[in-house]
Protein backbone atom coordinates (compact mmCIF):
# COMPACT_ATOMS: atom_id res chain seq x y z
CA UNK A 1 0.00 0.00 0.00
CA UNK A 2 1.23 3.59 -0.43
CA UNK A 3 1.86 4.76 2.66
CA UNK A 4 2.92 1.54 4.06
CA UNK A 5 5.55 1.37 1.63
CA UNK A 6 6.53 4.90 2.89
CA UNK A 7 6.56 3.29 6.43
CA UNK A 8 8.55 0.30 5.25
CA UNK A 9 11.27 2.15 3.85
CA UNK A 10 11.13 4.13 7.31
CA UNK A 11 11.83 1.25 9.23
CA UNK A 12 14.53 -0.06 6.67
CA UNK A 13 16.77 3.01 7.26
CA UNK A 14 17.49 1.65 10.44
CA UNK A 15 16.69 5.23 11.93
CA UNK A 16 16.97 4.98 15.90
CA UNK A 17 16.30 7.16 19.02
CA UNK A 18 19.77 7.55 20.30
CA UNK A 19 21.20 10.41 22.39
CA UNK A 20 23.83 11.69 19.61
CA UNK A 21 22.98 15.52 17.97
CA UNK A 22 23.05 19.20 19.59
CA UNK A 23 20.18 19.44 21.86
CA UNK A 24 19.25 22.94 20.93
CA UNK A 25 16.00 23.33 22.43
CA UNK A 26 13.99 20.90 24.77
CA UNK A 27 13.62 17.42 23.07
CA UNK A 28 10.60 17.11 20.96
CA UNK A 29 8.04 14.52 22.48
CA UNK A 30 8.38 11.13 20.55
CA UNK A 31 5.44 11.72 18.19
CA UNK A 32 6.83 15.01 16.84
CA UNK A 33 10.45 13.07 16.52
CA UNK A 34 8.48 10.30 14.52
CA UNK A 35 6.94 13.01 11.64
CA UNK A 36 10.38 14.87 11.26
CA UNK A 37 12.31 11.09 11.11
CA UNK A 38 9.84 10.27 8.84
CA UNK A 39 10.49 13.27 6.89
CA UNK A 40 13.87 13.17 6.68
CA UNK A 41 14.03 9.49 5.56
CA UNK A 42 11.66 10.10 2.55
CA UNK A 43 13.58 13.20 1.42
CA UNK A 44 16.77 11.04 1.40
CA UNK A 45 14.56 8.34 -0.65
CA UNK A 46 13.16 10.97 -2.86
CA UNK A 47 17.34 11.68 -3.57
CA UNK A 48 18.20 8.64 -4.18
CA UNK A 49 15.10 8.07 -6.63
CA UNK A 50 16.31 10.77 -8.57
CA UNK A 51 19.58 9.52 -9.40
CA UNK A 52 21.95 11.08 -6.74
CA UNK A 53 23.74 7.99 -5.60
CA UNK A 54 23.14 5.92 -9.04
CA UNK A 55 26.66 5.44 -9.59
CA UNK A 56 27.48 4.75 -5.80
CA UNK A 57 25.86 1.43 -3.61
CA UNK A 58 25.07 2.82 -0.68
CA UNK A 59 24.33 1.18 2.91
CA UNK A 60 23.97 2.39 6.57
CA UNK A 61 27.15 2.78 8.78
CA UNK A 62 27.46 1.57 12.57
CA UNK A 63 25.36 4.14 15.05
CA UNK A 64 28.29 3.89 17.73
CA UNK A 65 31.20 6.17 15.60
CA UNK A 66 30.49 9.29 16.56
CA UNK A 67 29.28 11.64 19.06
CA UNK A 68 28.52 15.51 18.65
CA UNK A 69 29.47 17.75 21.16
CA UNK A 70 26.09 18.85 22.99
CA UNK A 71 25.31 22.47 23.13
CA UNK A 72 22.92 25.07 24.50
CA UNK A 73 20.92 27.59 22.18
CA UNK A 74 22.32 30.27 24.45
CA UNK A 75 25.74 29.68 24.09
CA UNK A 76 26.38 29.84 20.44
CA UNK A 77 28.76 31.67 18.58
CA UNK A 78 27.97 35.07 17.00
CA UNK A 79 28.86 35.87 13.10
CA UNK A 80 29.25 38.96 11.81
CA UNK A 81 27.85 39.53 8.23
CA UNK A 82 29.54 42.09 6.08
CA UNK A 83 27.52 44.37 4.26
CA UNK A 84 29.44 43.16 0.99
CA UNK A 85 29.87 40.01 1.60
CA UNK A 86 29.04 37.83 -1.43
CA UNK A 87 25.34 36.80 -2.13
CA UNK A 88 24.63 33.65 -4.02
CA UNK A 89 23.38 33.09 -7.55
CA UNK A 90 19.20 32.75 -7.43
CA UNK A 91 18.57 29.12 -7.38
CA UNK A 92 19.24 27.66 -11.00
CA UNK A 93 16.58 25.51 -12.54
CA UNK A 94 18.66 24.10 -15.06
CA UNK A 95 20.46 22.11 -12.16
CA UNK A 96 20.33 18.33 -12.50
CA UNK A 97 21.88 15.49 -10.79
CA UNK A 98 24.54 15.25 -13.40
CA UNK A 99 25.30 18.88 -13.48
CA UNK A 100 25.01 20.63 -10.29
CA UNK A 101 25.64 17.66 -7.42
CA UNK A 102 29.36 16.49 -6.91
CA UNK A 103 28.34 12.69 -6.36
CA UNK A 104 32.61 11.80 -5.95
CA UNK A 105 32.04 13.27 -2.08
CA UNK A 106 29.36 10.52 -1.29
CA UNK A 107 32.24 7.58 -2.29
CA UNK A 108 34.93 8.43 -0.12
CA UNK A 109 33.52 6.42 2.76
CA UNK A 110 34.02 2.87 3.43
CA UNK A 111 31.66 0.81 1.63
CA UNK A 112 30.26 4.69 -0.19
CA UNK A 113 27.99 4.95 2.96
CA UNK A 114 25.48 7.66 2.23
CA UNK A 115 26.23 10.52 5.63
CA UNK A 116 24.92 13.66 6.59
CA UNK A 117 26.85 16.63 8.07
CA UNK A 118 24.93 19.09 10.27
CA UNK A 119 26.65 22.41 10.17
CA UNK A 120 26.90 24.01 14.45
CA UNK A 121 24.49 26.33 14.77
CA UNK A 122 25.48 30.13 14.92
CA UNK A 123 23.90 33.06 15.42
CA UNK A 124 24.30 35.52 12.33
CA UNK A 125 23.37 39.07 12.31
CA UNK A 126 24.50 42.06 10.35
CA UNK A 127 27.01 44.71 10.45
CA UNK A 128 24.60 46.53 13.06
CA UNK A 129 24.22 43.59 15.37
CA UNK A 130 20.48 43.01 14.35
CA UNK A 131 19.53 39.19 14.34
CA UNK A 132 19.37 37.79 10.40
CA UNK A 133 16.39 35.60 11.86
CA UNK A 134 14.45 34.70 14.20
CA UNK A 135 15.81 32.20 17.27
CA UNK A 136 15.75 28.73 15.44
CA UNK A 137 12.16 27.17 15.13
CA UNK A 138 11.13 24.14 17.43
CA UNK A 139 10.22 22.58 13.84
CA UNK A 140 13.71 23.02 12.52
CA UNK A 141 15.19 22.30 15.89
CA UNK A 142 12.68 18.60 15.95
CA UNK A 143 13.87 18.53 12.06
CA UNK A 144 17.72 18.84 12.68
CA UNK A 145 17.45 16.43 15.97
CA UNK A 146 16.22 13.92 13.96
CA UNK A 147 18.95 13.60 11.46
CA UNK A 148 21.41 13.67 14.27
CA UNK A 149 19.81 10.98 15.65
CA UNK A 150 19.71 8.99 12.28
CA UNK A 151 22.03 6.54 11.49
CA UNK A 152 22.81 9.35 8.20
CA UNK A 153 24.79 11.68 10.12
CA UNK A 154 28.13 12.16 11.03
CA UNK A 155 30.32 15.54 12.53
CA UNK A 156 32.63 14.68 10.49
CA UNK A 157 32.59 16.80 7.25
CA UNK A 158 35.18 15.32 5.54
CA UNK A 159 33.02 12.12 5.30
CA UNK A 160 29.61 13.79 4.76
CA UNK A 161 28.06 13.24 1.03
CA UNK A 162 25.07 16.09 2.17
CA UNK A 163 25.51 19.25 4.16
CA UNK A 164 22.46 20.67 6.08
CA UNK A 165 22.18 24.19 7.20
CA UNK A 166 21.77 25.05 10.89
CA UNK A 167 19.99 28.34 9.43
CA UNK A 168 16.46 28.13 9.57
CA UNK A 169 14.80 28.67 6.51
CA UNK A 170 11.10 27.07 7.02
CA UNK A 171 9.56 29.76 7.01
CA UNK A 172 10.37 32.45 5.20
CA UNK A 173 8.35 34.98 6.52
CA UNK A 174 10.67 34.95 9.11
CA UNK A 175 13.76 35.77 6.99
CA UNK A 176 15.76 38.38 6.01
CA UNK A 177 15.84 37.16 2.18
CA UNK A 178 19.37 39.00 1.28
CA UNK A 179 21.25 38.58 4.80
CA UNK A 180 19.96 34.87 5.18
CA UNK A 181 21.55 34.38 1.72
CA UNK A 182 24.86 36.09 2.80
CA UNK A 183 24.81 33.81 5.86
CA UNK A 184 24.69 30.65 3.45
CA UNK A 185 27.27 31.83 1.26
CA UNK A 186 29.42 32.25 4.67
CA UNK A 187 29.37 28.51 5.54
CA UNK A 188 32.90 26.21 5.17
CA UNK A 189 31.86 24.33 2.68
CA UNK A 190 28.86 26.38 0.81
CA UNK A 191 30.74 25.89 -2.69
CA UNK A 192 27.73 27.72 -5.03
CA UNK A 193 25.46 25.60 -2.45
CA UNK A 194 26.62 22.20 -4.08
CA UNK A 195 25.65 19.57 -2.13
CA UNK A 196 23.84 21.15 0.22
CA UNK A 197 20.71 20.81 1.27
CA UNK A 198 17.94 23.01 2.59
CA UNK A 199 14.05 22.56 3.99
CA UNK A 200 11.28 24.97 3.46
CA UNK A 201 8.04 24.54 4.35
CA UNK A 202 6.25 27.76 3.81
CA UNK A 203 7.99 29.72 0.63
CA UNK A 204 7.49 33.38 -1.09
CA UNK A 205 5.42 36.48 0.50
CA UNK A 206 2.86 38.81 -0.28
CA UNK A 207 1.47 39.89 -3.01
CA UNK A 208 2.52 36.78 -5.01
CA UNK A 209 3.42 34.07 -2.77
CA UNK A 210 6.40 32.28 -5.00
CA UNK A 211 6.21 28.41 -5.11
CA UNK A 212 10.07 28.02 -3.80
CA UNK A 213 12.07 29.67 -1.44
CA UNK A 214 13.09 33.31 -2.47
CA UNK A 215 16.65 33.31 -0.76
CA UNK A 216 19.57 33.05 -3.44
CA UNK A 217 20.44 29.69 -3.16
CA UNK A 218 22.28 28.38 -6.07
CA UNK A 219 23.14 24.89 -6.51
CA UNK A 220 21.80 23.76 -3.49
CA UNK A 221 18.85 21.06 -3.25
CA UNK A 222 15.52 22.23 -1.95
CA UNK A 223 13.29 20.28 -0.12
CA UNK A 224 10.07 22.29 -0.49
CA UNK A 225 6.55 22.33 0.65
CA UNK A 226 5.09 23.86 -2.17
CA UNK A 227 6.42 23.75 -5.38
CA UNK A 228 4.51 24.09 -8.55
CA UNK A 229 5.73 22.79 -12.12
CA UNK A 230 7.49 26.27 -12.81
CA UNK A 231 9.69 26.07 -9.48
CA UNK A 232 10.67 22.52 -9.33
CA UNK A 233 13.74 20.97 -10.58
CA UNK A 234 12.38 17.40 -11.07
CA UNK A 235 15.31 14.84 -10.77
CA UNK A 236 16.86 17.91 -8.17
CA UNK A 237 14.23 18.64 -5.89
CA UNK A 238 12.04 17.00 -3.34
CA UNK A 239 8.36 18.21 -2.73
CA UNK A 240 7.66 17.95 0.90
CA UNK A 241 4.31 18.32 2.85
CA UNK A 242 3.47 21.09 4.89
CA UNK A 243 3.58 20.34 8.03
CA UNK A 244 0.37 20.10 9.94
CA UNK A 245 0.61 19.83 14.19
CA UNK A 246 -3.08 18.34 14.41
CA UNK A 247 -1.91 15.49 12.37
CA UNK A 248 1.18 14.44 14.99
CA UNK A 249 -1.16 15.73 18.16
CA UNK A 250 -4.32 14.39 17.49
CA UNK A 251 -4.61 10.49 17.64
CA UNK A 252 -7.89 9.14 15.06
CA UNK A 253 -9.25 5.74 14.96
CA UNK A 254 -9.07 3.23 12.02
CA UNK A 255 -12.23 3.67 9.46
CA UNK A 256 -13.12 0.69 7.73
CA UNK A 257 -13.86 1.03 3.49
CA UNK A 258 -16.64 1.82 1.97
CA UNK A 259 -19.16 4.89 2.25
CA UNK A 260 -19.63 7.16 4.72
CA UNK A 261 -21.60 10.23 5.78
CA UNK A 262 -20.68 12.60 3.40
CA UNK A 263 -19.37 11.83 0.23
CA UNK A 264 -17.71 15.71 -0.30
CA UNK A 265 -15.84 17.29 2.12
CA UNK A 266 -14.22 20.61 2.12
CA UNK A 267 -12.75 21.82 5.28
CA UNK A 268 -10.29 25.13 4.64
CA UNK A 269 -10.93 28.19 6.25
CA UNK A 270 -10.02 31.60 4.50
CA UNK A 271 -10.51 30.23 1.25
CA UNK A 272 -10.41 32.37 -2.02
CA UNK A 273 -14.29 33.65 -2.16
CA UNK A 274 -14.60 32.68 -6.25
CA UNK A 275 -13.39 29.01 -4.63
CA UNK A 276 -15.73 28.87 -1.92
CA UNK A 277 -18.98 29.78 -4.16
CA UNK A 278 -18.39 26.66 -6.13
CA UNK A 279 -18.11 24.74 -3.47
CA UNK A 280 -21.48 26.08 -1.92
CA UNK A 281 -22.82 25.83 -5.19
CA UNK A 282 -21.81 21.61 -5.14
CA UNK A 283 -23.21 21.51 -1.49
CA UNK A 284 -26.53 23.73 -2.86
CA UNK A 285 -27.04 21.01 -5.65
CA UNK A 286 -26.17 17.55 -3.52
CA UNK A 287 -27.35 18.96 0.33
CA UNK A 288 -27.28 15.71 1.99
CA UNK A 289 -24.06 14.44 0.80
CA UNK A 290 -21.53 17.48 0.33
CA UNK A 291 -20.20 19.46 3.80
CA UNK A 292 -18.52 22.61 3.15
CA UNK A 293 -17.06 24.05 6.58
CA UNK A 294 -15.39 26.81 7.36
CA UNK A 295 -13.93 29.40 10.75
CA UNK A 296 -16.60 28.94 13.68
CA UNK A 297 -17.76 32.78 14.60
CA UNK A 298 -19.21 31.93 17.44
CA UNK A 299 -16.85 29.71 20.20
CA UNK A 300 -17.50 30.18 23.44
CA UNK A 301 -13.64 32.10 25.01
CA UNK A 302 -10.84 29.31 25.71
CA UNK A 303 -12.04 27.01 22.28
CA UNK A 304 -9.12 26.91 20.35
CA UNK A 305 -10.71 27.71 16.98
CA UNK A 306 -8.21 25.66 14.80
CA UNK A 307 -9.63 22.55 16.57
CA UNK A 308 -13.24 22.97 15.42
CA UNK A 309 -15.34 23.86 12.02
CA UNK A 310 -18.52 25.44 11.43
CA UNK A 311 -21.41 25.00 9.17
CA UNK A 312 -24.09 27.58 9.81
CA UNK A 313 -25.14 26.79 13.81
CA UNK A 314 -23.53 22.82 13.67
CA UNK A 315 -19.91 22.93 15.00
CA UNK A 316 -17.63 19.92 14.21
CA UNK A 317 -14.47 18.51 15.87
CA UNK A 318 -11.67 19.17 13.60
CA UNK A 319 -10.16 17.04 12.65
CA UNK A 320 -11.66 14.16 13.49
CA UNK A 321 -15.28 15.29 10.91
CA UNK A 322 -12.70 14.58 7.98
CA UNK A 323 -13.06 10.99 9.12
CA UNK A 324 -16.50 10.86 8.61
CA UNK A 325 -16.17 12.12 4.30
CA UNK A 326 -15.19 9.36 1.10
CA UNK A 327 -13.10 12.61 -0.05
CA UNK A 328 -11.75 15.59 0.81
CA UNK A 329 -10.84 18.96 -0.79
CA UNK A 330 -8.30 19.77 -0.59
CA UNK A 331 -7.72 23.78 -2.40
CA UNK A 332 -5.19 25.62 -2.91
CA UNK A 333 -5.07 28.71 -0.56
CA UNK A 334 -2.31 32.08 -1.39
CA UNK A 335 0.26 29.07 -1.36
CA UNK A 336 -0.26 25.93 -3.40
CA UNK A 337 1.34 24.28 -0.66
CA UNK A 338 -1.74 23.22 2.43
CA UNK A 339 -1.16 21.84 5.44
CA UNK A 340 -4.26 20.49 5.40
CA UNK A 341 -3.03 17.82 3.03
CA UNK A 342 -1.43 15.69 6.21
CA UNK A 343 -4.94 16.18 8.06
CA UNK A 344 -6.93 14.66 5.11
CA UNK A 345 -4.66 11.72 4.98
CA UNK A 346 -3.92 10.93 8.48
CA UNK A 347 -7.94 10.99 8.65
CA UNK A 348 -8.28 8.33 5.55
CA UNK A 349 -10.23 10.85 3.21
CA UNK A 350 -9.31 11.00 -0.30
CA UNK A 351 -7.51 13.75 -1.20
CA UNK A 352 -9.35 15.99 -4.12
CA UNK A 353 -6.55 18.48 -4.90
CA UNK A 354 -7.09 21.15 -6.96
CA UNK A 355 -4.47 23.24 -7.10
CA UNK A 356 -2.93 23.44 -10.79
CA UNK A 357 0.41 22.71 -11.13
CA UNK A 358 1.09 21.93 -7.61
CA UNK A 359 3.75 19.10 -7.40
CA UNK A 360 2.57 16.63 -4.58
CA UNK A 361 4.67 15.27 -1.55
CA UNK A 362 7.15 12.67 -3.19
CA UNK A 363 5.92 12.27 -6.17
CA UNK A 364 9.10 11.38 -7.56
CA UNK A 365 9.02 8.15 -5.52
CA UNK A 366 4.96 7.55 -4.42
CA UNK A 367 1.93 7.34 -7.59
CA UNK A 368 -0.35 9.56 -5.71
CA UNK A 369 -2.85 8.35 -8.75
CA UNK A 370 -3.24 5.71 -6.80
CA UNK A 371 -4.87 7.47 -3.35
CA UNK A 372 -6.02 10.65 -4.70
CA UNK A 373 -8.12 12.64 -7.50
CA UNK A 374 -6.38 15.68 -9.21
CA UNK A 375 -9.01 17.76 -10.50
CA UNK A 376 -8.37 21.31 -12.76
CA UNK A 377 -9.50 24.20 -11.79
CA UNK A 378 -11.36 25.33 -14.52
CA UNK A 379 -13.63 21.94 -13.75
CA UNK A 380 -14.06 22.55 -10.10
CA UNK A 381 -18.07 23.02 -10.52
CA UNK A 382 -17.74 19.80 -12.21
CA UNK A 383 -16.13 17.89 -8.63
CA UNK A 384 -19.29 15.84 -7.76
CA UNK A 385 -19.72 14.68 -11.09
CA UNK A 386 -16.17 13.56 -11.77
CA UNK A 387 -16.04 11.56 -8.46
CA UNK A 388 -19.61 10.48 -8.88
CA UNK A 389 -18.02 8.51 -11.95
CA UNK A 390 -15.36 6.18 -9.69
CA UNK A 391 -16.54 2.69 -9.50
CA UNK A 392 -16.90 2.10 -5.60
CA UNK A 393 -14.28 -0.64 -6.06
CA UNK A 394 -11.93 1.86 -7.11
CA UNK A 395 -13.04 4.07 -4.18
CA UNK A 396 -12.48 1.81 -1.42
CA UNK A 397 -9.15 0.68 -3.42
CA UNK A 398 -8.02 4.02 -2.84
CA UNK A 399 -9.02 4.17 0.87
CA UNK A 400 -6.94 1.49 0.85
CA UNK A 401 -3.83 3.12 0.26
CA UNK A 402 -4.66 5.75 2.31
CA UNK A 403 -5.03 4.14 5.59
Amino acid sequence: KLVRKVACFIMCASVKYNTRGPALIPRMKTKHRIYYIALFSIVLLGLIATGMFQFWPHSIESPNEWTVEKRSIHDVPVVKIPADSAIPERGDLSCRMHTCFDVYRCGINTKNKIKVYIYSLKKFVDEYGMPVSHTISREYNELLTAISDSDFYTDDVNRACLFVPSIDVLNQNTLRIKETAQALALLSRWDRGTNHLLFNMLPGGPPDYNTALDVPRDRALLAGGGFSTWTYRQGYDVSIPVYSPLSAEVQLPSKGLGPRRYFLLSSQMALHPEYRSDLEALQAENAKSVLILDKCTNLSEGIPFIRKRCHKNQVFDYPQVLQEATFCVVLRGARLGQAVLSDVLQAGCIPVVIADSYILPFSEVLDWKRASVVIPEEKMSETYNILRSIPQRQIEEMQRQVK
